[in-house]
């Protein structure tokens, strides 16, 4: 794969399903981080593309994955970072189909000698995973957490953030 010109070198990429609550997490909480306009930052709906996501995270400096995750003994709505050695061990805990297609994503880019330098994700223990759109009360509370910690996690990559008051 060549690089594609004109596109910012970091991606945030908000995955999950909204139709089942908790589980639209990660695009939620894209969403908000979409509104920061982040300069060098381009954020995607993921939804539950999985391994259709490869040309968007291709050849990019860092990735960035928001989602909800199940993560062994954890409580609902914890929130978590996990580091890009963490990520693929991850596959056994995080939650859904289109997980598994976003890891194979990741390990085609690494194949295609095309990966991303840097890789996290940041993500919460869903609270409801009942059938409906919207997140669940509690999940709503804790999006702000997930969105410090995703902002915290590129503010670490150099990229300047707004400070919360």
């Amino acid at each position: 794969m060549s690089p594609v010109p004109d596109r910012a070198e970091t991606l945030v990429l908000g995955i999950g399903n909204e139709l089942f609550t908790d589980e639209g997490l990660g695009v939620v909480a894209a969403r908000r981080i979409a509104d920061l306009a982040l300069p060098g930052v381009e954020v995607l709906d993921g939804a539950t593309l999985g391994l259709a996501l490869l040309p968007e995270i291709a050849d990019r400096t860092s990735v960035l994955l928001l989602d909800a995750v199940v993560a062994g003994e954890l409580a609902p709505g914890t929130v978590l970072t996990l580091a890009a050695d963490q990520i693929p061990m991850a596959r056994s805990i995080m939650m859904s189909a289109h997980q598994i297609g976003v890891v194979d994503a990741l390990a085609a880019a690494e194949l295609a000698g095309c990966a991303p330098r840097r890789l996290a994700a940041v993500g919460m223990v869903p609270i409801s995973l009942e059938m409906g759109y919207g997140l669940s009360p509690d999940a709503e509370r804790g999006l702000d957490e997930v969105v410090d910690q995703a902002l915290c996690q590129l503010a670490a990559w150099d990229i300047p953030v707004p400070t919360r008051a």
